[in-house]
């Protein structure tokens, strides 16, 4: 496990270099017209950098709080953080908390990246108390990064290291459900960072690969993986990270590297929806469940980009826009 905590620190050691790379030569960031609000500030001097999160059916929202390894909700119309839950032993050099998703009765799921065995998985927070449980088998996921359930209440876990998605059963262990090429990172980022935002809809998945900047389409047939197919490639620059679904079939993408939120259509065309002030590296984005509020799309920002060499953004915390259509229910 020293291995893994040395690739770790590597890890986040050649993202700096690598990244300011693709943020001089990418695209120009498009200022795109939909007004972004801030709904919530975190204190980035504490180290409250939010990376993922998650609704659930009442629309309380739920941020993890990266390298603090902290899980916060705000609940449904306030603009005040409570802590929720917490898992122990996030060390220097870890990803930390990352991607969350809400089960039907509304506890919530975490994918930790550590280095320390004893932190490392998916962990389960019961919804009353906050309490965490790791699901078995997910200490062997490498990078456990987004998750998303499906009809049937599997959960899907991507691993952006070794290029898979993990299947959990309901009350079940975790196994491989797909590994192949296309969800893993090329090394352009330094990372070999790949498969990262997961989405289900109608029986199909969307996938974002974070460093080969594609979103991916992987049906599934009979519970098993079908053929991947790529729905758009990415102009260079525009990495993407989390993704949500539309009703009609569009996955909006937060592309951290160019402060933006895009919108990749059914024939692979994309829009900028938004760009710029007060977007500061979003990484993960989630659709409204509450009622009159299901076209709103929120989103974290994780403001890292000072350790790119930008100007300080407009830093941590949770917005939101109007995508002007409703988000995909929760399963």
């Amino acid at each position: 496990m020293s291995m893994m905590r040395a690739r770790a620190v590597r890890l986040s050691a050649s993202l700096v270099t690598a990244c300011l790379l693709v943020l001089m030569t990418g695209a120009e960031q498009a200022q795109a017209g939909t007004t972004v609000h801030v709904l919530v500030s975190f204190d980035e001097s504490a180290g409250q950098n939010t990376e993922g999160m998650a609704l659930d059916r009442t629309g309380g929202i739920y941020v993890s709080v990266s390298p603090l390894g902290d899980l916060w909700r705000i609940p449904p119309g306030s603009t005040e953080p409570q802590p929720f839950g917490h898992v122990d032993g996030i060390v220097p050099g870890d990803f930390g908390m990352l991607g969350l998703a809400v089960d039907v009765f509304g506890n919530v799921y975490a994918a930790v990246q550590s280095a320390n065995p004893d932190a490392a998985g998916v962990w389960r927070f019961d919804r009353g108390t906050g309490n965490a449980t790791r699901l078995p088998g997910t200490e062997s996921i490498v990078v456990p990064n987004g998750l998303a359930f499906d009809k049937q209440m599997n959960l899907y876990v991507t691993d952006s290291f070794t290029g898979a998605i993990w299947r959990i059963p309901w009350g079940g262990s975790a196994q491989v459900w797909l590994q192949n090429q296309a969800l893993t990172g090329d090394g352009s980022l330094g990372l070999f960072l790949g498969a990262n935002g997961i989405a289900y809809r109608n029986g199909l998945f969307t996938v974002t690969n974070t460093e080969r900047r594609t979103v991916l389409q992987i049906p599934k047939i009979g519970g098993q993986p079908g053929p991947i197919s790529v729905l758009a490639n990415l102009p260079t620059g525009d990495n993407p990270d989390g993704v949500a679904m539309d009703v009609q079939g569009d996955a909006f993408i937060a592309m951290n590297l160019q402060n933006a939120i895009g919108e990749v259509h059914p024939d692979g065309s994309l829009d900028v929806v938004a760009s710029g002030d007060p977007l500061d590296f979003p990484s993960s984005i989630a659709f409204g469940t509450a009622r009159g509020g299901r076209t709103k799309l929120f989103g974290v920002n994780f403001s890292i980009g000072e350790l790119f060499g930008l100007p300080p953004g407009s830093g941590p915390g949770v917005f939101w826009l109007d995508a002007g259509v409703p988000g995909v229910p929760l399963p």
